[in-house]
């Protein structure tokens, strides 16, 4: 089921849809809080959180746009909102999907992932969201737009710039590897 099938915010929601939509993107959109409060019950409230207000405000949702980008949105407002008075925690996670790579290969892959999120903590906090947004929740430029309140041409240049300063680091920490 589609978000347009289930949402119809001139008329209200299907509340088995919202049901649906929930069981969707709970556990991509716990992950992204969890990045930001690095903290499983703060992340686990937030999601709470962020889904009540999604279906108060539904009336809000435009159907010409991604579900899930009004989602993150709420969800990121939800976040900084929590912490607004005291400084957010700066982790980022990244679960590893499985694949049919032998071994070697893949723990080789790993120990790539597990470094540049390592690095990307000594990044900017807009870097390190815009890289998550982009790698981890796989959004689109447009989406990440949206979700960050940027423009795409700033989020191109964010993930550029992001991108390079991870170049640096890696050259830096790893010469031989230039």
């Amino acid at each position: 089921m589609n978000s347009s099938q289930t949402l119809n915010p001139g008329n209200g929601i299907d509340r088995a849809g919202f049901a649906a939509l929930v069981e969707e993107h709970q556990d991509k959109l716990r992950n992204f809080l969890f990045r930001y409060t690095r903290n499983k019950q703060d992340a686990e409230d937030l999601t709470q959180d962020t889904f009540v207000k999604a279906y108060r405000n539904i009336h809000r949702y435009d159907s010409k746009y991604s579900f899930s980008t009004w989602l993150y949105t709420i969800a990121r407002r939800t976040a900084y909102n929590h912490f607004r008075d005291s400084k957010p925690t700066e982790a980022l996670e990244y679960d590893v999907a499985t694949s049919d790579d032998t071994p070697d290969v893949e723990a080789s892959r790993e120990d790539e992932k597990s470094w540049v999120w390592e690095a990307a903590k000594k990044l900017k906090p807009a870097f390190r969201e815009a890289l998550s947004l982009k790698y981890v929740d796989d959004l689109s430029i447009e989406e990440i737009s949206k979700v960050m309140g940027k423009s795409q041409t700033n989020v191109k240049i964010i993930l550029f710039r992001a991108r390079n300063q991870l170049k640096k680091l890696k050259n830096i920490e790893n010469p031989r590897e230039r």
